[in-house]
């Protein structure tokens, strides 16, 4: 019997080293946020020169009272990057060294006294894009978008340890649809969605850039007030309870009224000794709150209860 012919098509294997894809790819130049306000955080350096800093005009902002309005800045010279301090107070480190002025090597560590520490690499899109929605996932929210528990638990421990050493105040405001499940029960999940993402939206307008607003658990919120005190919590809070009263949720063609209660605790002259202890404190105020008939705002301060 004859031998059929071989079919070379199905035999043949194509091996391409490491090196050739990255050749093959589009490596580009980005930062990753190791730690600090933006953990986690990507950015591709697209432009020839991007500047860091705390001003709202610039590209990178980083909200943190240590950085400088305008504290560094990274040039993309022909192929490489050159990372130039720009006068700032607490200085620019890489790799454990201040320096003025640096090209940037991959896997360099670029360090601001603090807890900051921002890696430069080159990447493939492919790779940028994995670390992005890496990022995205890590620290947000699917539903709202806004930051997740986990995220929302690091930058609190990071607030309050810098508030203690600091002597400065710091307020934590717990939120909590009311009746959230008769929203569920009577128009639906999907309309229960939405109030979770129609209240994080209205929360997020009416706070600063700097505060971070994330998603507790269910449908309670959290928000971090930095350098905030008592009364500035208070007064924040009355206008978040009267807006979200305010601006009925638009389901289907039908105005859906929804409010929400709000426990405040504030940092000050070392009342709490820890985070936890600030979020007890938060959440005792938002349990009176919904005990106490909803739709209202009860803050503590020094472990003395009241309502606003």
């Amino acid at each position: 019997m004859a031998k059929k012919p071989k079919d070379e098509t199905v035999d043949k294997t194509v091996v391409t080293s490491i090196e050739e894809i990255g050749e093959i790819c589009d490596q580009e130049a980005y930062i990753l946020f190791m730690s600090g306000p933006l953990q986690g955080k990507l950015h591709c350096l697209e432009k020839d020169k991007t500047i860091f800093g705390r001003d709202d005009s610039i590209e990178i902002q980083i909200k943190d009272i240590r950085i400088s309005r305008k504290h560094f800045q990274i040039e993309k010279r022909g192929g490489n990057a050159v990372l130039k301090d720009l006068g700032s107070t607490n200085g620019t480190f890489v790799n454990g060294h201040r320096v003025k002025s640096h090209e940037l090597k991959d896997g360099d560590k670029i360090q601001i006294p603090g807890s900051i520490v921002i890696k430069f690499a080159y990447g493939d899109a492919g790779e940028r894009m994995f670390l992005d929605e890496f990022y995205q996932m890590a620290n947000f929210d699917a539903v709202t978008s806004v930051t997740n528990k986990h995220a929302f638990t690091k930058r609190l421990d990071e607030e309050f340890s810098y508030a203690k050493r600091g002597n400065l105040p710091l307020s934590l405001l717990m939120i909590d649809i009311d009746l959230f499940k008769k929203v569920n029960d009577t128009y639906g999940h999907l309309a229960g969605d939405l109030a979770l993402s129609h209240i994080a939206a209205l929360i997020q307008r009416m706070v600063r850039n700097e505060d971070i607003v994330a998603r507790y658990g269910g449908e309670e919120f959290s928000v971090i007030l930095r350098g905030i005190n008592l009364e500035g919590a208070r007064g924040l809070a009355e206008r978040i309870r009267n807006g979200v009263e305010e601006n009925l949720m638009d389901f289907e063609g039908k105005k859906i009224p929804i409010t929400i209660s709000l426990g405040i605790a504030t940092l000050v002259q070392q009342n709490y000794a820890s985070p936890e202890e600030l979020i007890s404190a938060a959440d005792q105020c938002l349990y009176a709150a919904k005990e106490g008939g909803r739709n209202k705002c009860v803050f503590q301060l020094e472990k003395d209860k009241k309502e606003s």
